[in-house]
């Protein structure tokens, strides 16, 4: 089996013990155009002339603010994949093949004035995410034609789109509405409720609510049961307050603080740091160490200390990071719930199971039990592709 899904904003393939990174073709070119900017001013800032007027600077690392929005495989009968990406103000969907020699890659959509979320594909069709960066409404293409028809609006977010395996012409999705006082200002968003959508009849209908809990990445099988991740209404959050410690510690931090503000003035006016030895000017890396921001996923807060423990943990440990109270879901005909498995991040049905990611690896759900199948770092858009042997 051929896993493909993306992880910091890059796409991977995963077969026979071998990860393979599938280029994105528009973030390159726009890495390329940045490069040749940069090396048409450096002149400006290196050589022996800025070094006599104090102007030199160290060459800096290009930084990427691309974001990977949605993944999708285009199956057995058009091949490739589709993956959508923000980019510098701009949301594109690409389509491209699996094969990471293969450059060509061919644009559906772009523009600056429209967001996607996430997608699904199946006989031709994309059911997706699309609107502005407030307002996602599910959408439907036929790849390559760049034009889509809307289904859904009003004031409202909608997200995670699946075409129906067991309904023909149905679409899952979450739903949440804004709530906004009397000056039109958002004050709050509604729990997500699980939705489908007939695109035949244009009926829409809740069918998952409750204002305890967010409903995501609803999906069916073959067979009519129903999945979904399940968790409290916005999220977990950290419940690090002011420990006794910090107390402690705050004239020590505070005269630290003012030590180095008056240090990096007296560098930048005088010429000349307070403290020897050094330049005066702040240590990038610890700057950024102390500015470490947790990840906020679906509104749960992660603690970097957490990830960086769970990436300690021991090999086999079949451990990640998510909270215990998001949840993935199985509801039969029937509507009998079992929760498969606590801490899910992203799921994905395959013939073999159920892959799932935890944030720290991918595992295979199968017949009650789990194996794990790669260590994958916020592996999400979780995709079964075709084998490159078949």
């Amino acid at each position: 089996m051929n896993i493909i899904y993306t992880s910091e904003n890059k796409i991977y393939s995963f077969e026979n013990s071998n990860k393979t990174e599938i280029p994105c073709g528009r973030v390159i070119k726009y890495k390329e155009t940045l490069d040749s900017i940069r090396r048409r001013s450096e002149w400006k800032t290196t050589g022996s002339g800025a070094m006599f007027t104090g102007i030199a600077m160290k060459a800096e690392t290009i930084e990427m603010p691309a974001r990977i929005t949605g993944l999708a495989c285009c199956g057995d009968k058009d091949g490739g994949l589709i993956y959508g990406i923000q980019l510098d103000g701009s949301s594109s969907l690409y389509r491209r093949s699996t094969d990471r020699t293969d450059m060509n890659e061919g644009l559906i959509l772009s523009g600056n004035d429209i967001s996607f979320g996430a997608f699904d594909f199946l006989d031709g069709k994309l059911a997706v995410s699309i609107g502005s960066s407030m307002h996602l409404h599910i959408g439907v293409m036929e790849p390559p034609s760049s034009a889509y028809e809307e289904f859904t609006d009003g004031d409202t977010i909608e997200e995670d789109p699946y075409w129906s395996r067991f309904n023909k012409g149905r679409i899952y999705f979450s739903t949440a509405g804004y709530g906004r006082d009397a000056n039109g200002v958002i004050g709050g968003i509604s729990p997500r409720s699980g939705a489908y959508l007939d695109t035949v009849t244009r009926e829409m209908e809740e069918f998952l609510t409750d204002p305890k809990y967010d409903y995501y990445k609803i999906k069916d099988d073959k067979y009519g049961n129903i999945y979904y991740i399940r968790q409290p209404y916005g999220g977990e959050k950290s419940r690090d307050g002011i420990k006794f410690t910090d107390v402690l510690f705050f004239p020590v931090r505070l005269l630290k603080g003012l030590f180095g503000w008056l240090n990096f003035m007296c560098t930048i006016w005088g010429g000349e740091p307070l403290k020897s030895g050094g330049s005066g000017l702040p240590n990038n890396e610890k700057t950024k160490e102390r500015s470490a921001k947790d990840i906020i996923i679906d509104g749960n807060v992660i603690k970097a200390k957490e990830i960086a423990k769970a990436e300690d943990a021991k090999d086999g440990e079949l451990s990640g990071f998510m909270p215990l109270s998001r949840v993935l879901v199985k509801r039969e005909a029937d509507g009998t719930e079992t929760v498969l498995k606590k801490g899910v991040l992203d799921y994905s049905l395959c013939d073999e199971g159920i892959l799932i990611s935890n944030g720290r690896q991918i595992t295979l759900f199968a017949d009650g039990n789990e194996t794990l199948v790669t260590k994958a770092y916020l592996a999400r858009n979780l995709q079964a592709g075709m084998s490159e042997n078949k």
